[in-house]
């Protein structure tokens, strides 16, 4: 059994140590495994004081009442006072509590208030978000999702899944996974990239080259929101973390020591809200929540932001707040291609959910805020080329939400090309007006007018966002593109076999595929050229071609049964696309690496919108889950 064992002063009584209730404390369910792995390594420490007495005997002051002069003890003594009494908020008002505690009493540890107040907020809202109801009747299109891979329908899919198992064939990605500074070797069979790029690749222009590999095993910990953790194989890697973070919480003034309580907290808050998805799914009630009636976008913001689960690169950030925006954006885009997964498994944290609840859903408001930040950001880095040639370190939340753009749809995770062609094929065939409004709406490539990132710290667009109508929904500012589509690169993608078509289809279908015609792009002006078509423009030739492939499916020269083989295709073959980001990576500066996956998050925005057309199609249709093909909570791997 785990005890903290303190050491007691020369004099007690002078210092008033028993008034602080220091003693043999053994360690409760209320400690989580995060908070418990820095108090540890905080209590052991015996030759580098990790707080500052002042504000450590201030925080006793505060929660015990009484006054202490540290001075008469060791530096391990103090070190155990400090670590002692975070133990005991924890165990006495909650593991918030106890790292609220560690805030106040050593705020030179390098963990910024604003991440504990996010992960508050965040706890509050799981712990209280009210059920709501569907607000909208299903029209005549429907979806169900089975337990198979694969299905001939346009009115079935598979799972969400983990990325899928086509990437173990890729030489170019395996090598990836022997790379500390992209994954850690404790993961003994692998990750997937929609794992790769969402939580390394995010912060891979953030972190310092010394700090990588640290960084990454601490960041990999937050894949227990993936359910990573309870595979055998992940074990030794999940424990490589938790010792990187005990080492670099006595790291003190590095950045690596608020990087490592980052990470823990980032743990502690997934292992928490674990269960009450879990919850959630059983009660099979649905995703609806009551929208901005329950929670205040505020409020709502700060919930996206600590539930990333991919917080400890925060650590780096020169303005969290500002920061933490970027993190918001790129969780609202991949939350619009999430709802249908979300309502299998009964996810009441769905943000299209609360759009819906707030009644600004039928005008896509999601996408619109969005798109709309998504574009704005973009910008930023734009403007970093012409500043400062594109070399200056991105916010954190910056970089993320441009991961954002093509980790989603090339992720393979969501399904985005299978929807895409089955909701479009279906939507055709409706003659219901809100199914020809939607084919409609998402054609027009809009975005929400006005938004401006200065205004959103808070979540101030968010809430303005959330009282928006279709007055508000403006034409995406853009120039065109022309990009050659890499068919036969993408025939080859390791590990997946070319869809088998109809002999009528597949004479189409190549002829299509191999069209030397040029896929027009639509995204904002002044982009280097050099990652569209030139030497980094593979990205762009790959995600084109399979969205020329998707969009064929969709047309009347395709059956039904060879466009569900296309879009699953598709789809299998999407993670060649973010392998050949990640290839990219150590040869582009940042703010070319972080245009690069712009664009290529761009080409899902025209001529149809996904941000528009998945979350609206969810809302109408008839949706259905067979028993037990979402697997647990929705983390199954097909």
């Amino acid at each position: 059994m785990s005890v903290l064992v303190v050491e007691t002063a020369p004099s007690a009584t002078p210092l008033g140590l028993e008034l602080v209730d220091l003693k043999l404390r053994v360690l409760e369910s209320n400690v989580p495994k995060g908070l418990d792995t820095i108090t540890r390594a905080i209590y052991e420490t015996q030759d580098i004081e990790i707080g500052n007495q002042d504000t450590v005997a201030a925080a006793i002051k505060k929660y015990k009442g009484t006054s202490i002069n540290l001075n008469g003890l060791s530096i391990q003594g103090r070190n155990q006072h400090l670590a002692t009494l975070v133990h005991e908020q924890s165990i006495t008002t909650g593991f918030i509590s106890g790292w609220k505690c560690l805030v106040e009493a050593a705020p030179n540890m390098g963990l910024h208030p604003k991440v504990v107040e996010h992960v508050r907020i965040a706890v509050d809202v799981y712990e209280r978000l009210r059920k709501g109801t569907k607000g909208h009747a299903p029209i005549d299109v429907k979806m169900s999702i089975g337990s198979q891979a694969a299905y001939d329908s346009i009115y079935r899919l598979g799972p969400k899944s983990l990325g899928g198992t086509a990437w173990r064939a890729s030489e170019e990605y395996m090598a990836f996974l022997k790379n500390p500074a992209w994954s850690d070797s404790g993961y003994s069979t692998g990750i997937p990239p929609c794992v790769a790029m969402g939580w390394v690749g995010v912060q891979m222009k953030v972190t310092p080259t010394q700090d990588v590999q640290e960084v990454v095993r601490m960041q990999l910990l937050g894949t227990i929101d993936f359910d990573l953790d309870h595979l055998d194989e992940n074990k030794s890697g999940f424990q490589s973390g938790f010792r990187s973070a005990a080492m670099h919480t006595r790291a003190v003034g590095t950045r690596l020591q608020g990087a490592a309580l980052i990470g823990m907290i980032n743990y502690d808050l997934q292992n928490y809200i674990r269960p009450i998805q879990n919850r959630w799914a059983a009660e099979n009630i649905g995703p609806y929540n009551l929208g901005p009636a329950d929670v205040s976008p505020q409020d709502w913001t700060a919930y996206l932001i600590a539930d990333c689960a991919a917080l400890v690169p925060f650590a780096y950030d020169r303005d969290y707040e500002i920061s933490s925006i970027g993190m918001v954006i790129g969780m609202i885009l991949l939350q619009c291609q999430d709802l249908l997964f979300d309502t299998g498994c009964s996810n009441r944290v769905a943000t299209v959910a609360y759009v819906e609840a707030a009644g600004v859903a039928k005008y896509g408001i999601h996408a619109a805020y969005a798109i709309a930040g998504y574009e704005a950001i973009a910008k930023t880095f734009v403007d970093s080329l012409l500043v400062s040639d594109g070399a200056s370190t991105p916010h954190f939340g910056y970089s993320a939400c441009m991961a954002a753009g093509p980790w989603g749809p090339y992720g393979t995770r969501y399904r985005v090309w299978e929807r895409c062609v089955k909701y479009i094929r279906q939507l055709k065939q409706s003659e219901h007006p809100e199914a020809k409004a939607l084919l409609k709406l998402s054609s027009q490539d809009m975005m929400l007018r006005d938004y401006d990132p200065q205004n959103d710290i808070g979540g101030g667009e968010w809430a303005r966002a959330m009282k928006s109508n279709a007055s508000d929904l403006v034409s995406r500012p853009t120039v065109k593109y022309f990009i050659p589509a890499s068919a036969s690169e993408l025939f080859d993608t390791p590990g997946v076999d070319k869809s088998e078509l109809c002999e009528v289809c597949v004479v189409e279908f190549d002829a299509i595929m191999a069209s030397k015609e040029l896929e027009e792009v639509h995204a904002q002006a002044g982009l280097p050229s050099s990652v569209l078509v030139g030497t980094f423009g593979r990205p762009a030739r790959l995600a084109v071609g399979l969205h020329r492939a998707a969009l064929w499916a969709t047309t009347s020269k395709c059956c039904d049964v060879c466009a569900c083989r296309v879009g699953y295709w598709a789809d299998a073959a999407a993670y060649g696309v973010l392998s050949a980001l990640m290839h990219d990576e150590p040869l582009l500066g940042p703010s070319l690496w972080m245009l690069q996956n712009y664009f290529v998050g761009c080409i899902t925005f025209w001529p149809v919108s996904l941000p528009f057309l998945l979350p609206g199609f969810d809302l109408i249709a008839d949706l259905s889950f067979e028993d037990g093909a979402m697997g647990d909570r929705d983390v199954v791997d097909i």
